[in-house]
Protein backbone atom coordinates (compact mmCIF):
# COMPACT_ATOMS: atom_id res chain seq x y z
CA UNK A 1 0.00 0.00 0.00
CA UNK A 2 2.78 2.17 0.96
CA UNK A 3 4.66 1.36 -2.86
CA UNK A 4 1.21 2.67 -4.22
CA UNK A 5 1.04 6.11 -2.31
CA UNK A 6 4.37 7.40 -3.30
CA UNK A 7 3.87 6.15 -6.65
CA UNK A 8 0.44 8.19 -6.75
CA UNK A 9 2.76 10.97 -5.29
CA UNK A 10 5.20 10.68 -8.41
CA UNK A 11 2.30 10.69 -10.81
CA UNK A 12 0.36 13.32 -9.53
CA UNK A 13 3.21 15.30 -9.16
CA UNK A 14 4.30 15.13 -13.31
CA UNK A 15 1.04 14.90 -14.18
CA UNK A 16 0.79 18.60 -14.87
CA UNK A 17 4.37 18.72 -16.56
CA UNK A 18 3.04 16.16 -19.04
CA UNK A 19 -0.03 17.79 -19.92
CA UNK A 20 1.59 21.21 -20.55
CA UNK A 21 4.11 19.55 -22.77
CA UNK A 22 1.41 17.63 -24.51
CA UNK A 23 -0.23 20.74 -25.68
CA UNK A 24 3.06 22.88 -26.61
CA UNK A 25 4.98 20.11 -28.93
CA UNK A 26 5.45 16.96 -30.46
CA UNK A 27 6.11 13.27 -29.68
CA UNK A 28 9.62 13.45 -30.62
CA UNK A 29 11.11 16.64 -28.63
CA UNK A 30 8.61 15.65 -25.65
CA UNK A 31 9.55 12.04 -25.32
CA UNK A 32 13.58 13.18 -25.47
CA UNK A 33 12.29 15.66 -22.76
CA UNK A 34 10.81 13.09 -20.82
CA UNK A 35 13.49 10.81 -21.14
CA UNK A 36 15.86 12.54 -19.58
CA UNK A 37 13.88 13.40 -16.79
CA UNK A 38 12.78 9.12 -16.20
CA UNK A 39 16.96 8.20 -16.86
CA UNK A 40 16.87 9.85 -13.60
CA UNK A 41 14.75 7.70 -11.56
CA UNK A 42 15.53 3.97 -10.55
CA UNK A 43 14.50 1.34 -12.89
CA UNK A 44 11.68 -1.15 -11.14
CA UNK A 45 11.74 -4.68 -11.13
CA UNK A 46 8.71 -6.11 -13.30
CA UNK A 47 6.21 -5.79 -10.02
CA UNK A 48 6.81 -2.42 -9.08
CA UNK A 49 6.90 -1.32 -13.06
CA UNK A 50 3.28 -2.95 -13.41
CA UNK A 51 2.44 -1.05 -9.84
CA UNK A 52 3.24 2.19 -11.56
CA UNK A 53 1.28 1.17 -14.72
CA UNK A 54 -1.69 0.52 -12.53
CA UNK A 55 -1.77 3.68 -10.96
CA UNK A 56 -1.31 6.17 -14.06
CA UNK A 57 -3.81 4.14 -15.75
CA UNK A 58 -6.28 4.91 -12.74
CA UNK A 59 -4.80 8.58 -12.45
CA UNK A 60 -5.26 8.81 -15.58
CA UNK A 61 -8.64 7.34 -15.98
CA UNK A 62 -10.19 10.19 -13.80
CA UNK A 63 -9.30 12.65 -15.88
CA UNK A 64 -11.99 15.05 -17.81
CA UNK A 65 -10.97 12.76 -21.16
CA UNK A 66 -11.44 9.53 -19.48
CA UNK A 67 -7.72 8.49 -20.37
CA UNK A 68 -5.36 8.91 -23.13
CA UNK A 69 -2.64 6.58 -24.37
CA UNK A 70 -0.25 9.25 -24.98
CA UNK A 71 -0.16 11.04 -21.53
CA UNK A 72 0.28 7.33 -19.63
CA UNK A 73 2.83 6.76 -21.96
CA UNK A 74 4.79 10.19 -21.47
CA UNK A 75 4.05 9.30 -17.69
CA UNK A 76 5.45 6.08 -17.76
CA UNK A 77 8.80 7.11 -19.49
CA UNK A 78 9.21 10.06 -16.83
CA UNK A 79 8.83 8.30 -14.17
CA UNK A 80 10.84 4.75 -14.67
CA UNK A 81 14.42 4.42 -15.51
CA UNK A 82 13.75 1.57 -17.59
CA UNK A 83 10.54 2.70 -19.53
CA UNK A 84 12.86 5.55 -20.59
CA UNK A 85 15.05 3.17 -22.20
CA UNK A 86 12.46 1.48 -24.03
CA UNK A 87 10.93 2.31 -27.40
CA UNK A 88 8.17 4.79 -27.45
CA UNK A 89 5.29 3.34 -30.32
CA UNK A 90 2.28 5.18 -31.96
CA UNK A 91 0.24 3.20 -33.86
CA UNK A 92 -1.88 5.53 -36.73
CA UNK A 93 -4.83 4.97 -38.49
CA UNK A 94 -5.45 6.62 -41.83
CA UNK A 95 -9.45 6.40 -41.00
CA UNK A 96 -9.34 9.55 -39.12
CA UNK A 97 -12.09 8.14 -36.57
CA UNK A 98 -11.46 8.82 -33.14
CA UNK A 99 -10.01 6.51 -30.99
CA UNK A 100 -7.74 5.71 -34.17
CA UNK A 101 -4.46 5.62 -32.96
CA UNK A 102 -2.49 4.17 -29.94
CA UNK A 103 0.50 5.29 -28.11
CA UNK A 104 2.68 2.76 -25.97
CA UNK A 105 6.44 1.96 -24.27
CA UNK A 106 8.16 -1.17 -25.32
CA UNK A 107 8.40 -3.78 -27.49
CA UNK A 108 5.07 -5.39 -26.33
CA UNK A 109 2.84 -3.87 -28.83
CA UNK A 110 -1.04 -3.63 -29.05
CA UNK A 111 -1.96 -5.20 -32.29
CA UNK A 112 0.51 -3.52 -34.74
CA UNK A 113 -1.06 -5.10 -37.59
CA UNK A 114 -4.07 -2.73 -36.66
CA UNK A 115 -1.89 0.27 -37.65
CA UNK A 116 -1.65 1.43 -41.00
CA UNK A 117 1.86 3.82 -39.49
CA UNK A 118 3.77 2.99 -36.69
CA UNK A 119 6.34 5.50 -35.45
CA UNK A 120 8.80 4.35 -32.98
CA UNK A 121 10.98 6.85 -31.17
Amino acid sequence: MAGALVELTRVLLMLPRVELARGAGGPAPLVKRFRVLGRRCRARDIAERKRLRMVIARVDACLPDRGNCYRRALLEIALDAGAAQEPFHMGLSASCAPMSGHAWVGIEGTGESNYDAIIAL
